[in-house]
């Protein structure tokens, strides 16, 4: 893989030994990676982390809006990644659960992402079906991949999580591909 984004990473978490689970990954992969803290959990921090096969040249952590306060604090790390000497702009997201937050959520990044450098690749869990996905994606301007359902793991039923993609970039292959490393599906997008 070239960039790899994952969801729920624990970092100097206690109820992972205190191990920085994205340079773990990162360093078994032989890749660079950045973390990105959405919330303190007991011992230290859990968030979004992106994996690249090459450069990692600016990076940031943004906080997506909350309608109700008691809600887990959701966020986007977005990056600058050069692979193969090709820069694009890279965002990890993982929306709330709840369709009248993540719908929120998911309008006010593509509007946020509007500012920033072409061409972008959103990769993540947006909790929300293709079908809604899709049109806000076209109307923003980007590329819904399409492929299969991916939650959960074992019978996937649900298609919630998405690769979206600007003009520039277009998508060749997807796989829905099981692994004993999450309750999700991974997501394989290859782009030219």
């Amino acid at each position: 893989a070239d960039v790899i984004a994952l969801q729920e990473v624990d970092r100097d978490t206690y109820r992972t030994g205190r191990a920085d689970l994205a340079a773990v990954a990162a360093g078994a992969c032989g890749m660079a990676h950045v973390f990105g803290g959405s919330r303190w959990y007991p011992g230290g921090r859990y968030g979004n982390a992106l994996l690249v096969r090459g450069t990692i040249s600016a990076a940031t952590v943004t906080k997506l809006p909350a309608r109700r306060f008691w809600l887990e604090q959701r966020t986007a790390l977005e990056a600058s990644v050069t692979v193969d000497g090709r820069t694009v702009w890279v965002v990890g997201t993982h929306l709330s659960v709840p369709r009248d937050q993540n719908a929120v959520q998911l309008a006010w990044l593509l509007d946020h992402l509007r500012r920033r450098p072409q061409p972008q690749v959103v990769l993540g869990d947006l909790n929300r079906p293709r079908e809604l996905v899709e049109p806000e994606a076209a109307a923003a301007g980007l590329h819904a991949a399409s492929h299969g359902p991916t939650f959960p793991v074992a019978k996937p039923r649900r298609t919630i999580d998405h690769v979206l993609v600007s003009p520039g970039l277009e998508v060749v292959r997807t796989e829905v591909r099981p692994t004993p490393m999450s309750d999700h599906a991974a997501l394989v997008v290859d782009l030219a």
